[in-house]
């Protein structure tokens, strides 16, 4: 449910005592400082070309919700929603009880720009993402990366884990250029593995290629803001049935704002095929459905809104029977109008164990985070 308060009563709170609470996906948004990481040489080319790669014909720009942000949060001392970290940790991290949140930073998606500019941009959005890590404990950092540069792509996740790590997954666009499992992606996947990193997959609403739906541009928001799912739907079977996990079984994904009520009827799906289409792939070694279990994650924004309340238990139950329990991350989606709060966004009379899964110990669990230790450590 939207929430554009930033005063949360004790009653909000009740039921949720002592729970942590890890925020899988917080958008920092401030194009400006971004560029200033950039060398020289690209700064003067963003100044004399601009962002050509930058589609809007889906983003909210209206004039009382810039970029699909909530009402209030523009940060006190100007700039937008998003840019200032003190700011979004007294309104998210301290309004919330946050242990964790994680920065998903798709502002400066942009594609049609000179490749070593965009390998550059990737460069310069980590470094600007680390000013937030230094502004708080809490704040967790994905790794951008430009994937059609592999071997820069690879070098960047080495260059911020090394620097911290709390740089704590590797974020990809799902509007690739390519199907994601193709092997062009494979460096990045190695190098994830390698150093025990899932990848996160995020749905941008400014495609690099055209691709803002299923199959290209649409006319209106409400078509990209309810056919989110549809992303993640491209994303799972290419990644499985292009041999991904056979080749790295240690490899996890997130699927970042994407929906999870398609989950059990997709995996269905994918082993019906299987059994009728197997020999065209006749090297997987598993079912389908085995691989989307084991080796993905996904997050609750946008949240499940059903017409009758005991509707959310059917989809949710569902889930869990097909052993998706441990896979349901909790996101606000942060600072967007559509924001999640972690006291609406499950069911007063979910069970304790639940929430705590859904809330903190999954997350807690995929990103190595030490939710006993407080806000100081991982």
């Amino acid at each position: 449910m939207p929430l554009e308060s930033a005063t949360i009563d004790v009653a909000s709170r009740q039921g949720l005592e002592g729970l942590a609470i890890v925020d899988c996906d917080v958008h920092p948004d401030a194009n400006a400082d971004v560029v200033r990481h950039l060398p020289e040489r690209w700064r003067q080319y963003v100044e004399l070309t601009g962002f050509r790669g930058w589609p809007t014909e889906t983003m909210i720009r209206l004039t009382n919700r810039p970029m699909a942000n909530r009402l209030d949060t523009t940060p006190p001392g100007g700039g937008i929603a998003g840019s200032d970290p003190d700011f979004a940790r007294e309104q998210l991290l301290d309004e919330y009880g946050l242990s964790y949140a994680i920065l998903n930073n798709i502002s400066l998606c942009s594609g049609g720009m000179p490749g070593e500019f965009e390998v550059e941009l990737a460069r310069a959005t980590n470094d600007y993402n680390e000013t937030w890590l230094e502004a708080d404990p809490r704040w967790l950092s994905s790794i951008n990366v430009y994937a059609l540069n592999p071997g820069a792509s690879v070098r960047e996740v080495e260059r911020c884990r090394m620097k911290s790590d709390r740089f704590v997954q590797v974020l990809l666009d799902t509007h690739l250029e390519r199907p994601a499992g193709n092997p062009v992606y494979w460096p990045v996947f190695e190098a994830a593995e390698a150093l025990g990193l899932p990848v996160a997959f995020h749905i941008t609403g400014r495609s690099k290629h055209g691709k803002s739906s299923g199959v290209g541009p649409v006319t209106y928001y409400y078509e990209q803001r309810t056919s989110l799912d549809i992303l993640g739907q491209t994303v799972v079977p290419s990644l499985i049935f292009e041999g991904t996990f056979d080749r790295f079984p240690k490899l996890k994904v997130a699927l970042i704002e994407m929906d999870w009520t398609w989950v059990v009827p997709m995996a269905w799906r994918l082993d019906a095929t299987w059994r009728v289409l197997r020999d065209e792939v006749p090297d997987l070694q598993r079912k389908p459905s085995e691989y989307l279990r084991d080796h993905f994650w996904f997050s609750t924004q946008p949240n499940l809104e059903p017409e009758r309340p005991e509707q959310f238990y059917e989809a949710y139950d569902q889930f869990v029977r097909a052993g998706f329990g441990d896979r349901l991350m909790f996101a606000t989606d942060y600072p967007h109008w559509d924001m999640d709060s972690p006291f609406e966004s499950t069911p007063r009379d979910l069970p304790r164990e639940s929430k705590q899964r859904i809330l903190s110990g999954n997350a807690a669990a995929l990103y190595g985070l030490d939710l006993s230790a407080g806000e100081n450590a991982l």
